[in-house]
């Protein structure tokens, strides 16, 4: 690691761990009234991240880093600046929720940063030990996120079930490791691979995949492995909601890239199965139940899972793919999807706090009741963001399920294609509810006070903007994916 170069290439993460310094120093020294100023300070951090991405860009490095540990190639400078995108909205989002109900902001925003920087030891993982580092980077700061209203009693529940059930799937993780590392003799993905390619397969083989299967879909909220996320997510401050499904989701999903594109990639003829069959159920029930709900909160956290169902679906093209065309057709399509998802799913929970400056309500429907007549930017801007949810042009929701389809069907599967625009109609009923309640109810007898942070409304409309602009124009991301 003396190697100029390789050090260059750890920039961003470099410039990310010294704001998190920064900003727990100048907290400790700000009195409460100026506590506001830690806001602008962390927007500058991230900020700063990325223009450290973008210099690695431009000069990116050769090769792997640090023994053959860790890579910074054109995959991981995408995940990474997906991270600061994430980071940034919620450091938008959070301070009008936060200091109604008397949260900490500096405390909120250093774990933020925290846990951004385990998604970004994730993105560049090249090795099981470096992954699974960057995995509790990432998790243990959001347990602590979902538990941060301390007097609040659903807060306290969904922490300790995402704890409890997070620690139980590290483990499991963990014991796919240590006998992936058994069979094979080495941790790097690189010679994993040379291992597996051999043609190596048999029962260990087979139980080693199943615990990393099982240990790496549980973090991205797959069925059967999601009972933590409904509570979790119901519980969690609103803002910091946005964050665990967007965030932990693009950490998850760049463990499964690295693991299974990479080191199991010789083996994709047989975890192709198992992923297409998660797919197809997490998509299902997250829909189905997600149908059932009447708090808005809990109906976008059921409709995370199955979002999660559609990028598995990208996934298992890739592992069907035998052209390697479409395998990195696959690869891209999940990538756009997940920054699709990110910047849509957090921008409509941050519309969800707005709706819970009364610390009494829980965003039910009656919420949004005759929305557009009391605050109409706001009832329009959520529109835009459930359409893309949905999937409806010209937003970025229907570039990235199209793709995902495309990827499926150019892989031969094009009955998991049916599948994803089955799943996706099942959705409309939902998402387009709520936009009935905002235009076409009347508003409830004593309609929940909207926040009205300037803040927070300018994160909205970035969001908005976001997902717009990559919807008329998805080649400014494409451009940007590996090829």
């Amino acid at each position: 690691m003396n190697d100029p170069a390789a050090l260059y290439a750890l920039l961003p993460e470099a410039v990310l761990a010294i704001s998190i310094l920064v900003i727990i120093t100048v907290d400790l020294f700000l009195a409460r009234e100026r506590k506001w100023l830690l806001t602008p300070l962390t927007v500058a951090g991230l900020a700063a991240t990325a223009l450290a991405i973008a210099a690695v860009w431009a000069t990116p490095p050769s090769g792997a880093l640090a023994g053959g540990v860790y890579t910074v190639d054109r995959l991981a400078l995408v995940l990474k600046l997906a991270a600061v995108g994430i980071g940034l909205l919620t450091t938008l989002f959070a301070p009008g929720y936060l200091v109604v109900r008397r949260l900490p902001l500096g405390e909120f925003n250093a774990i933020l940063l925290f846990s951004t920087l385990g998604i970004f030891v994730l993105s560049s993982s090249a090795d099981l030990i470096t992954l699974f580092l960057g995995l509790e980077l990432m998790v243990m700061p959001a347990y602590l996120l979902t538990a941060f209203h301390k007097t609040d009693r659903f807060s306290n529940e969904g922490g300790l079930k995402y704890f409890l059930l997070g620690s139980f799937a590290s483990a499991i993780l963990l014991f796919g490791i240590a006998w992936t590392y058994g069979l094979t003799g080495s941790t790097v993905f690189t010679e994993i691979a040379e291992v597996f390619s051999g043609g190596l397969m048999n029962g260990a083989v087979l139980v080693a995949i199943g615990f990393l299967t099982v240990g790496a879909t549980f973090k991205a909220a797959a069925v059967p492995f999601h009972f933590w996320t409904p509570d979790a997510y119901q519980g969690a401050p609103t803002p910091i909601t946005g964050f665990l499904s967007a965030g932990p989701k693009l950490g998850a999903f760049a463990l499964l890239l690295r693991l299974f594109s990479e080191a199991l990639g010789p083996l994709r003829a047989d975890w192709l199965d198992v992923f297409v069959v998660l797919a197809v159920v997490t998509m299902t029930f997250g829909n189905v139940v997600a149908l059932t709900q009447t708090n808005v909160k809990r109906m976008l956290a059921y409709s995370s899972i199955a979002h999660t169902g559609y990028i598995l679906a990208g996934l298992s093209a890739f592992a069907a793919a035998s052209d390697p065309r479409v395998a990195t057709q696959a690869i891209e399509a999940v990538v756009f999807y997940l920054v699709g998802y990110s910047v849509m799913n957090i921008g409509a929970f941050a519309v969800v706090g707005m709706l819970q400056r009364d610390v009494r309500r829980y965003g039910g429907l009656g919420s949004f009741a005759g929305l557009a007549r009391r605050q109409p930017a706001l009832a329009a801007a959520m529109t835009v963001l459930l359409l893309s949810l949905t999937g409806i042009p010209p937003t970025v929701g229907f570039f990235a399920k199209l793709y995902v389809l495309l990827a499926s069907v150019d892989a031969g599967l094009a009955w998991l294609a049916v599948a994803i625009a089955l799943n996706a109609a099942l959705a409309a009923f939902y998402y387009l509810r709520v936009v009935v309640y905002m235009y076409m109810r009347d508003p409830e007898a004593e309609p929940a006070e909207v926040e009205r942070s300037g803040v927070g409304r300018l994160a909205l409309g970035l969001s908005v903007a976001g997902v717009l602009l990559l919807g008329i124009f998805p080649g400014i991301l494409l451009g940007w994916l590996p090829a």
